[in-house]
């Protein structure tokens, strides 16, 4: 395909799906449904942080996904496998395994200070308490541990087959993709609660990889077939209908929210259970839920943001690091509102107001045109995506 038109749908829907992490994180702690589990959880909640901790969770990484998928072919397509490789482990692991220390950090001195200065302590607190031999987890940056496995497997593959796209070309009737998405969604997630949980272990974890692996690769498949988007058009009213009645099903369905007894249970084996027929069933309707939504997200970014934006190219530059740093920040924020009185929303204003000026204010004066900077993102002012 042509190589010297720039995809700003990319750049656009990367900086929608940033903006949409921080809305995430920020409102987990007014969910009444992850009050037990979230670091950060506040005694005030309301329901409306429950639908939009859901909606988010169902499509927002499977969509950073696809987008990484097709900028990986992208990468390729310009350049060649071996560059391909080098980048990526440059831009996706050497950050890790730096940032990764310092995550950790920060999360143990925030939780450690918020024991200090929190009342009441948010429930999670309790299960800690029982935790004999913590295991280390990647935090938020399992997407980068995640992604570089991704972009390892894709390489290989790619280097075996000699050209990957070329085998990705076979007639395939664009109704099944979606449908080979949701068989692949529903079949991974089938042995993980519901929600599906981040994959923060940091040995691999196999239903992650095809999960994941699964959305990804259709981002190579959108990068050598441009021509899904304008034949997806004529199916949105469809879509769209599908991922509401979707969603509104997801949530008549959803499991009772975990006790704090389950939460301890579960900080004690390693995982929670779940099974049995009802357990089919949301799984199910979240497989089509997670796939509509992602579709619909991606056709409407094709459509409406495919156009040049300097703040949104801005943001994109400055997603890496407000992603890096964002929670821990946000964290640092909440857990003194903990102690006032304020309702949620206003609490949530300023979790996400406060977070998202600190990290941008920092990245704009301390990161955009230092060494960091260049390290995590090369020279933002001659990279371009074509």
């Amino acid at each position: 395909m042509p190589l010297t038109p720039r995809f700003n749908f990319i750049d656009n829907l990367r900086c929608f799906a940033l903006l949409l992490g921080v809305v995430f994180h920020a409102a987990l702690a007014y969910s009444p449904y992850f009050h037990n589990i979230w670091l950060s959880a506040d005694p005030n909640k309301a329901g409306i942080f429950d639908v939009l901790t859901h909606w988010l969770h169902l499509f927002r990484m499977p969509v950073f996904f696809v987008i990484a998928g097709f900028c990986s072919a992208l990468i390729i397509a310009k350049k060649d496998a071996t560059t391909f490789i080098k980048q990526r482990l440059k831009r996706l692991l050497l950050p890790f395994l730096l940032f990764l220390p310092l995550v950790i950090a920060s999360f143990i001195h925030v939780l450690s200070w918020g024991a200090d200065i929190v009342n009441p302590l948010p429930p999670i607190y309790a299960a800690f308490n029982v935790i004999t031999e913590p295991q280390i987890s990647t935090a938020h940056l399992w997407f980068l541990w995640i992604l570089t496995q991704l972009c390892l497997i894709h390489w290989g593959v790619y280097r075996i087959s000699g050209s990957l796209h070329k085998r990705l070309h076979c007639t395939v009737n664009m109704a099944m993709y979606p449908l080979i998405l949701m068989t692949c969604s529903f079949v991974t997630l089938l042995a993980q609660p519901t929600p599906f949980p981040a994959p923060d272990k940091l040995l691999p974890q196999l239903w992650a990889l095809i999960f994941y692996g699964t959305f990804y690769l259709f981002g190579i498949i959108l990068y050598h077939k441009p021509t899904l988007f304008k034949r997806a058009y004529d199916s949105i009213i469809p879509l769209s209908l599908t991922a509401i009645l979707s969603f509104i099903a997801y949530l008549v369905y959803l499991p009772e929210a975990s006790t704090i007894e389950q939460v301890i249970a579960a900080a004690k084996h390693g995982a929670f259970a779940s099974g049995g027929i009802q357990h089919i069933r949301v799984v199910a309707v979240q497989a089509v839920a997670i796939v509509s939504w992602a579709a619909l997200i991606l056709l409407l970014g094709h459509h409406f943001l495919n156009h040049e934006n300097r703040i949104s190219r801005y943001l994109s530059d400055a997603s890496y690091w407000v992603y890096l740093i964002h929670v821990p920040v946000m964290l640092y924020i909440q857990m003194p509102l903990i102690n006032t009185a304020l309702p949620a929303i206003v609490k949530f204003i300023i979790s996400v107001v406060g977070s998202m000026s600190i990290s941008l204010l920092t990245y704009h004066f301390a990161v955009r045109h230092t060494v960091i900077g260049r390290f995590l993102n090369g020279d933002v002012h001659v990279k371009k995506v074509k």
